[in-house]
């Protein structure tokens, strides 16, 4: 097409070229060739010359006409706009990589007819991500472009602006266009989680484990799901907190409250070696908090299991120690302990278990010293 109108600018430009310089189209031209002796004007020359030029042409495309179809002529004739859209294609494309959406916009829509319409809808939508353009159409929209509004509206700065009702409907139309959509479905399971329907929440965890045995994020999910769901069911809370602490045997929450279900069903050695068995292992002051709660019943035996160098070598261990030993009156170990520790690292929770020894010995002064270290350190 484009070539079309630069010869018709061509004409125009040398017809009004000749009216402007007279003298010159006026100018005698003679040729001889073969015996033969042509004699014109200039201008009329040049005319004839765009005259057999444009017949030539014309004859050409007459001649290819009958031997293609009419979609073929017409293809031929706008190449040189497909040309140009393909550039503007690429510009487009290195303006979204370079700047980001912004003016790419522009060359994109001119690049209309590289790619299929359904493909040049998609990335238009994709670079840009208005939001008006998110509202999925049931009527109008392919799956895929449901799909691709749904995945855009639950992601990065979108999902943000979102309530969990409108993200759960965009899910939902998301799963409901391409049900196996992975994405889709760890998303929901995120969803679930925020609403509460734990159930639920393991229900598809637990499918999306079984599709992906090796994907550790979703165990720690289900894992997750399965603390907060014993959380609500009194009847399964031990199984699902065996099971949780399976799937994350490193989690000292589910840890803990497994201890403590453990301890509430009579299971107190199953309790007390899980929680030993953890702080071995970690320096973590809540899980000691929680082993000192169970522990104290029998304070003397309980300080016996952990009066070793495993323990000792954490501040967690140490504290549960000297916490045991102040229950079990072997006051001389309670006080060089917490004395060692505090020189180790003296915390808020350090000073304010000295503070409570003095207030129990009715040493009002040295209390209130301790705990006002304490509020200085919080």
């Amino acid at each position: 097409m484009i070539r079309i109108v630069l010869i018709l600018l061509l004409i125009v430009s040398v017809f009004i070229g000749l009216v402007l310089f007279p003298d010159f189209a006026s100018q005698p031209v003679r040729i001889e060739m073969l015996g033969w002796l042509f004699e014109t004007r200039t201008g009329m020359f040049i005319l004839l010359t765009l005259l057999t030029l444009s017949t030539l042409w014309f004859l050409q495309k007459i001649f290819n006409f009958g031997i293609n179809s009419p979609k073929q002529m017409w293809l031929s004739l706008r190449s040189g706009s497909q040309k140009r859209r393909d550039i503007r294609l690429q510009e487009a494309l290195a303006t979204w990589v370079d700047e980001g959406a912004g003016s790419s916009q522009k060359l994109l829509k001119r690049s209309k007819g590289v790619v299929p319409n359904w493909l040049h809808e998609t990335l238009l939508i994709w670079w840009d991500k208005p939001v008006s353009r998110l509202k999925i159409n049931d009527e109008k929209d392919s799956p895929l472009m449901v799909a691709l509004k749904a995945r855009l509206a639950t992601e990065g700065d979108g999902v943000m602006q979102l309530g969990l009702s409108e993200r759960q409907h965009y899910l939902d139309a998301w799963l409901a266009a391409h049900p196996a959509a992975p994405l889709a479905l760890q998303r929901k399971a995120a969803l679930l989680g925020e609403l509460g329907d734990f159930p639920a929440q393991v229900q598809l965890l637990e499918n999306l484990i079984q599709k992906n045995k090796n994907i550790t994020l979703f165990k720690t999910w289900l894992a997750d799901a399965l603390y907060h769901l014993a959380e609500h069911d009194d009847e399964n809370k031990l199984e699902h907190l065996r099971k949780a602490n399976r799937l994350n045997p490193d989690d000292a929450t589910i840890i803990t409250a497994l201890a403590q279900a453990l301890n509430d069903t009579g299971d107190f050695k199953a309790a007390e070696r899980l929680l030993l068995s953890y702080l071995e292992k970690h320096d973590h002051m809540p899980t000691a908090q929680t082993a000192l709660k169970l522990f104290r019943a029998d304070a003397l035996k309980n300080f016996k299991q952990v009066d070793k160098p495993a323990y000792q070598n954490t501040v967690a261990g140490s504290w549960l120690r000297l916490m045991l030993a102040h229950e079990a009156n072997l006051v001389g170990i309670a006080e060089d302990g917490l004395q060692a520790l505090l020189k180790r690292n003296p915390s808020a929770l350090l000073w304010q278990t000295r503070g409570d020894w003095f207030a129990a010995k009715q040493e009002w002064e040295q209390a209130v010293t301790c705990y006002q270290k304490a509020s200085l350190i919080n």
